[in-house]
Order: structure tokens, then C-alpha cells, then sequence
């Protein structure tokens, strides 16, 4: 089993009560540095060494933005042990370049630099292959999300159970394969698009509905949730809370 510790549900625009979308995986995992992660992950009881590895699904600002802030908490913590320990980033293609080109935008230049120099960053981009980071065990299966990126869900393999997470997604292949190969799915809901001839690029209840009906047999807890989402009613659908804490 996944134990799982949401530090945000919410979508982009971060409705009433609910904060980006970012969750704790067995302790050690940070799943998506949104903008919030850094006080929630204290919030939550953890600390920044408690996270061995950082996972991302796409280079969306509400999915990464908390990165500079992590970083540096990172690094002082890992100055005040004596230790440069490791610290593995997953991610798209291009990762490393990605999280460095947001330091420099940030004029924090000199916090990337002492973060190499204090830690042992090992960065991971996805393949689609079986991998490893760490302690984690992972696949990454494209989704389609919007067609300026590439973006990922994952299928974590915990002792042989598998936990998936969609990132941000439309009605795809890939989604259906997340969902055929887990056990439990963490699914984004964003809701419906303000104007109804917007492109597709995220799901919203009918689409979870229709996912949960072509995969009865699957846990399926909705994160990345906008404002008017009511998902009540569809079997095997679970909605979480901020700070809630799950065993998948």
C-alpha cells in the first residue's frame, strides 16, 4: 500500500480552500513543488530532508514554482548536517535545464550554485522505460495536456503495488494506460473550461465518470480540483481535503 499526505488539491487558479496541487508519497517523495509545498510540507509534520526525491509531471508554473524555495531550504539543511547528501529530481525532458533557467529568472543564481555545491542533485528524465530514483521505483506514460509540452503521469511501484498519478491531462491513450496499470490513481479534475470552445486539456467530471466506468475495478482520488467540481455519486471516486492523509 501507498501512503499518501495531500499538501494541495486545487487546480491553477488555487480555489477557496484548496492549495496547488502537490502530495507527500511514503514520507519521502515530493510529488510536484507547487508554489505552497515548502510551509506545507512543514505544515504536514515533514521536514526538507525527509524528502529523498522530487518528482514533476510537466513545467506548468502551479506544478513548479515552489522549487527555489525547496531548494534552498534543501541546502541549508544539508549545510547544517555536514552531509552533501543526494537528492533525486525526476522529471520531463530537460528537468535540469528547466529548474536552472527558473533560479536565473528569479535573479537566485548564487542559491543554485551553493545548492551544487552543498548536495548531490541527480537528476532523472523520464523514458518510458521502468526506472529508478532513489527509493522509487517508477514508470512515466505521456499524456496530451497541452501541445507546447510534453507531460507525464506516473506509475510508482511501491512493494509491488502500483499507485498512478495522471499530472495534468485531457482524455488520452496514455490516461487509459495509467488507469488499466494501477491499483489506485490519482486523478486531476480540473473542471470544465471557462469558454466552452476552449481546447480540451484537462478533465473534468464526465470524463472521470467515463474513466471510472471503462476501469471499474479502480480507486480513483481526484486532486487538481477547480472551484465546481462535484464529483459525488461516482463509484469508487474519492475527494480528499487539503492536508488530508490516505492509505491507497
Amino acid at each position: 500500500m501507498a501512503d499518501v499526505t495531500f499538501l494541495g488539491t486545487g487546480n491553477f487558479l488555487a480555489p477557496p480552500d484548496r492549495y496547488w496541487n502537490s502530495f507527500v508519497l511514503d514520507g519521502s517523495i515530493l510529488v510536484e513543488p507547487a508554489p505552497t509545498a515548502l510551509p506545507h510540507l512543514r505544515r504536514c509534520g515533514f521536514t526538507v530532508a525527509d524528502m529523498d526525491v522530487v518528482v514533476i509531471s510537466h513545467f506548468h508554473p502551479d506544478h513548479t514554482f515552489g522549487w527555489p524555495f525547496f531548494l534552498l531550504a534543501a541546502a541549508e539543511d544539508a549545510e547544517a548536517r555536514g552531509e552533501r547528501r543526494p537528492m533525486c529530481i525526476v522529471g520531463p525532458p530537460g528537468v535540469e535545464e528547466f529548474l536552472a533557467d527558473m533560479n536565473e529568472l528569479g535573479s537566485i543564481h548564487n542559491v543554485q550554485k551553493y545548492a551544487y555545491e552543498v548536495m548531490d542533485l541527480q537528476f532523472v528524465e523520464v523514458d518510458g522505460s521502468r526506472q529508478q530514483a532513489g527509493n522509487l521505483l517508477f514508470r512515466a506514460v505521456e499524456v496530451e495536456h497541452v501541445p507546447h509540452l510534453r507531460c507525464f503521469g506516473y506509475l510508482f511501484d511501491r512493494d509491488g503495488h502500483i499507485l498512478g498519478y495522471s499530472g495534468d491531462t485531457r482524455p488520452c491513450a496514455g490516461l487509459d494506460e495509467l488507469a488499466g496499470a494501477a491499483d489506485a490513481l490519482i486523478l486531476e479534475c480540473n473542471g470544465p473550461h471557462a469558454h466552452p470552445h476552449d481546447p480540451v486539456t484537462h478533465m473534468d467530471v464526465a470524463a472521470v465518470r467515463a474513466l471510472a466506468s471503462r476501469h471499474p475495478d479502480l480507486t480513483i482520488v481526484l486532486t487538481h480540483m477547480g472551484e465546481d467540481v462535484d464529483a459525488s455519486g461516482i463509484a469508487n471516486v474519492m475527494v480528499p481535503e487539503d492536508f488530508a492523509h490516505l492509505v491507497l
